[in-house]
């Protein structure tokens, strides 16, 4: 997954004018015992790289601006702007200085930049473009590369290829190799362009472009989308009860961590939107007792196994594993960041509504 790195710690959830609404502990906020008393804003940072030099839960950024009412639309933050850190009633408040240039008229203004986004759009904007979750009709149904006349198996782009498929048209479209076919739909990423020029005996001939990796026979041809994805975010917890699986990741490991990027089985049809907080979580080991020591059913002899039913069973409580950041949606899936892993995730395990309880319990030491 070269295009979705580690270096997704642009990614900040929470910078936004709404607040992020928890189940439990809303009044608690968690401080780093190295936070700054004062940090200038430098050119280059990230939203999500100022709240974690404050915050344990980088999420609750914006509480750190509710009891600030000096300062007007607290979300946007500008390079040369001073943040100091104080306390009031016994929370913390984040107030700020801008930096602000004096005009040749004698006007003071604010000087001539950007603010600051949630994340870096050149980390992020890749994984958007180059990964889709198609219907199985859309898949079933589209156009697909037939192959070329040097009868190669991979196609690199030397010779012109050959598309079939219905209501195409000479222009530019998208070949799309099939990553994973999920109950909820086939997971696909774009791996090149092709430039349709003509149409002969039902066969479209094309040129290739903008190769990532090699086009093989059977790769869709799909029309490239021109939509354009948010810097920032509304965040919000989950779907309060919602209960759900990781289906797939886009890393091709088995395990994911810290900014993978993963695929959760419920999407807009069960509430799921864009931005949405949400916590992987993890059954607690069996164990097998009646021994001089407790055994892990798991691991347990053939001998163990065999006499388990007749001995006492101890299930240990669920854990929480990490938490996520929807960032795309499908129908019947989402697209999710996992922003902090307090252990490796695995395909199969079950996510939750985030909750700020939650958040605050670590079964393993945070990577």
């Amino acid at each position: 997954m070269n295009y979705v790195t580690k270096q997704i710690a642009a990614l900040f959830i929470s910078m936004c004018v709404g607040l992020v609404t928890f189940t439990a502990h809303a009044d608690v906020l968690r401080m780093r015992e190295d936070a700054p008393q004062e940090y200038v804003v430098k050119p280059g940072d990230t939203l999500w790289d100022i709240s974690a030099l404050f915050l344990e839960d980088p999420w609750r950024w914006p509480e750190l601006w509710q009891h600030n009412e000096e300062v007007a639309n607290p979300h946007l933050i500008y390079p040369g702007d001073k943040l100091y850190l104080s306390w009031r009633d016994g929370r913390p408040v984040l107030t700020r200085k801008q930096m602000r240039e004096l005009t040749p008229s004698g006007d003071i203004v604010r000087k001539s930049q950007q603010p600051l986004n949630m994340f870096s759009h050149s980390m992020l904007e890749p994984f958007l473009t180059y990964h889709q979750l198609l219907s199985n009709e859309v898949a079933e149904s589209a156009a697909q590369i037939i192959g070329n006349n040097t009868a190669a198996q991979r196609l690199s782009g030397h010779a012109p290829v050959f598309v079939e498929g219905s209501e195409l048209e000479a222009r530019r479209y998208g070949i799309f190799t099939v990553v994973n076919e999920l109950e909820q739909g086939v997971l696909v990423r774009h791996i090149a362009d092709v430039k349709l020029q003509g149409q002969q005996d039902g066969l479209w001939q094309g040129e290739l472009s903008r190769l990532q990796r090699e086009v093989r026979r059977g790769d869709l041809v799909l029309p490239l989308s021109d939509a354009s994805y948010p810097l920032n975010y509304r965040t919000e917890s989950g779907v309060n009860g919602l209960s759900g699986q990781l289906v797939a990741s886009l890393n091709s490991q088995l395990q994911q961590g810290k900014y993978d990027v993963v695929v959760l089985d419920k999407g807009r049809r069960d509430g799921v939107e864009v931005g949405q907080l949400y916590q992987a979580v993890r059954p607690g080991i069996e164990l097998l007792m009646g021994y001089d020591r407790p055994v892990v059913k798991a691991d347990a002899d053939k001998w163990q196994q065999l006499v388990a039913g007749t001995g006492r069973q101890v299930q240990l409580p669920e854990a929480a594993t990490a938490e996520m950041m929807v960032v795309d949606t499908a129908e019947t899936a989402s697209f999710a960041i996992i922003l902090r892993s307090h252990d490796w995730l695995r395909i199969g395990d079950r996510f939750i509504a985030l909750s700020n309880d939650a958040s605050g319990q670590e079964t393993a030491q945070s990577r």
